[in-house]
């Protein structure tokens, strides 16, 4: 009897691994042609998305257009720097925005800046005073000086702001007002400097308006202050 129950055993571990297998074999048939079907369909997917994405167009650049008021080569007055030269003119571009620039040259300090065409007003770029306003000046530098009785860092501050209003008469003035003769009191340095500044600017500008060199300007306006 205990012979007999062995052999139903094995017969029935046949049995189950022969099911096992059966279903497993078309399983795996099946597998790929599931991959492919999911393939064709993002492919598909893909194609759509791409036919519905429109390309941006460029975005247009603003031009600021403003009439040009100087040329390159020509002399003109900074009120805050003085006498420059326009060297040329550039174009320049930020934040879509184009406009052109003054590109000027300070010979005195070395200096070069650049100011663009709608802030040269605002700015107070000016042309070279004329001759005939030039000379009408001459007659403040002729005048006695006229010195307030204010502390320095008031009359000061007043002085600095006459010459850098960019005013040729303004500046006129205080070359008037601080010049000093050699046998007149001295001077502070701070005083001393600040005429040298106002000297130099009134100069160099009455030299370009009157066709002289700096030195000759420079020694016809000091005859003057002289004189007084």
């Amino acid at each position: 009897m205990p012979v007999k129950k062995k052999a139903t055993k094995k017969k029935l571990i046949k049995k189950t691994t022969k099911v096992k297998t059966k279903k497993k074999l078309p399983a795996k048939k099946k597998q790929p042609v599931k991959k492919i079907a999911k393939k064709k369909v993002a492919k598909k997917i893909v194609k759509k998305v791409a036919k519905k994405i429109v390309t941006p167009k460029a975005p247009k650049i603003k031009k600021v257009i403003v009439p040009q008021e100087f040329k390159p080569g020509e002399n003109i007055v900074y009120p805050t720097h003085g006498v420059g030269r326009i060297l040329t003119i550039e174009k320049f571009q930020y934040d879509l925005v184009e406009e052109q620039l003054y590109v000027i040259q300070f010979f005195q300090d070395k200096l070069t800046i650049r100011v663009p065409f709608a802030k040269a007003k605002l700015i107070g770029l000016r042309n070279i005073t004329s001759k005939p306003s030039m000379t009408r000046t001459l007659s403040v530098l002729k005048q006695k000086p006229k010195i307030k009785k204010a502390m320095w860092s008031r009359r000061a501050q007043e002085y600095d702001q006459k010459i850098n209003s960019g005013d040729i008469k303004l500046l006129s003035e205080v070359v008037r007002d601080l010049f000093r003769k050699d046998d007149q009191t001295e001077q502070s340095y701070s005083e001393r400097q600040m005429f040298q500044v106002a000297f130099e600017r009134y100069t160099r500008e009455f030299a370009i308006s009157s066709s002289l060199k700096f030195e000759e300007a420079s020694t016809k306006i000091l005859e003057i202050l002289n004189k007084r």
